[in-house]
């Protein structure tokens, strides 16, 4: 597929920002129209990108565009991407793939034989230093992996519509939102099948299971230590810190009050500044429509984003139950 790229921006939250800064980045690349079903919520988007407002995914499918970029929350995800596929769009989903796992399937089923790529915004897997330290570990310079650690800890976040995130049925909680990205690159990272997960988690004044330790065996033998946190307090800010532990070595890095800023006007819409705009999303969105228009494969494929969603489900049932959980034999819906 050559040519110029129209993509259709489902969502006008604080995300859908980042990935419509992102396109500019992408030559050939052009936000046709934003949908939202908030009104007025997708006219800032918009303006700031030359594109229309429309009311809905129906409306954004009518208008021909190539791809559709689904930034709702997790409980849409299934039924938009289906939707989106069997339209014969390319689709770019964020993360979490859905939110349960027969959602999952359903989607698996359709991406199979649709015409359209279907990618997930694992993004974890396109910061330069978390690819630098991918790269390292492949290279077998630092041995065979045995190890991985990785903590992602911050408050709520506050910019969800009408506080969703803070729902743990809508979102998950930060196993699921944000725990999912640990999950995801440490199966990228380790290279092989995630087969017992535990959890021990607290409940904070944010809500159930809002700090969360995790220890996840992986089929070759190595484990993965996640640790996830929307407990801490707002001046701690968003603290990252990783290591990846081989036998010839290891490599560890972190981020220190990585913040992004707001701007709250005393008249019209608010406005986040997101720090990963030019980093995470910018490579990640470039990689997706290089795939487009190379006939593929996605970067990230919707079977790996599964893989991720039911470690962070099945860290999720530990946590409720105190038990280890089997993920090869494991049910879940």
């Amino acid at each position: 597929m050559s040519g110029e790229l129209t993509v259709g921006l489902l969502g006008a939250g604080m995300i859908a920002g980042v990935h419509a800064h992102a396109y500019r980045e992408s030559p050939g690349v052009r936000l046709v129209a934003v949908a939202d079903p908030v009104p007025g919520k997708a006219d800032r988007i918009a303006e700031q990108h030359g594109a229309k407002v429309v009311p809905d995914l129906g409306a954004l499918l009518e208008l021909g565009v190539d791809v559709i970029d689904i930034c709702t929350p997790p409980t849409t995800h299934a039924d938009a991407t289906i939707a989106a596929l069997e339209a014969g769009r390319h689709v770019f989903c964020e993360k979490p793939v859905t939110r349960t796992m027969e959602e999952a399937r359903r989607v698996l089923e359709v991406a199979a034989t649709a015409p359209g790529l279907l990618s997930v915004g694992q993004v974890a897997r396109y910061g330069p230093d978390h690819r630098a330290a991918y790269d390292l570990a492949t290279s077998g310079e630092i041995g065979q992996v045995r190890m991985l650690t990785h903590s992602t800890t911050t408050s709520l976040p506050g910019w969800s519509e009408g506080g969703w995130l803070a729902d743990p049925a809508t979102s998950g909680g930060p196993l699921l939102d944000q725990a999912v990205h640990s999950f995801d690159y440490a199966r990228w990272v380790i290279g092989s099948p995630a087969v017992r997960v535990h959890c021990m988690a607290a409940d904070s004044g944010v809500g159930p299971a809002t700090y969360a330790l995790s220890t996840v065996r992986y089929e070759n033998g190595a484990i993965a230590h996640i640790e996830c946190s929307w407990a801490h307090p707002a001046s701690h800010g968003f603290k990252l810190g990783a290591e990846i532990v081989g036998t010839e070595g290891r490599v560890s890095w972190s981020y220190d009050q990585l913040m992004g800023g707001v701007l709250h006007p005393r008249e019209g819409h608010t406005e986040w500044w997101d720090v990963l705009g030019d980093r995470e999303f910018t490579q990640e969105l470039r990689a997706f429509f290089d795939a487009v228009r190379n006939g593929g494969p996605p970067p990230v494929p919707a079977h790996e984003a599964v893989e991720s969603l039911r470690t962070a489900l099945g860290a999720l049932e530990s946590a409720r139950t105190g038990r280890t959980i089997d993920l090869t034999t494991w049910e879940v819906s």
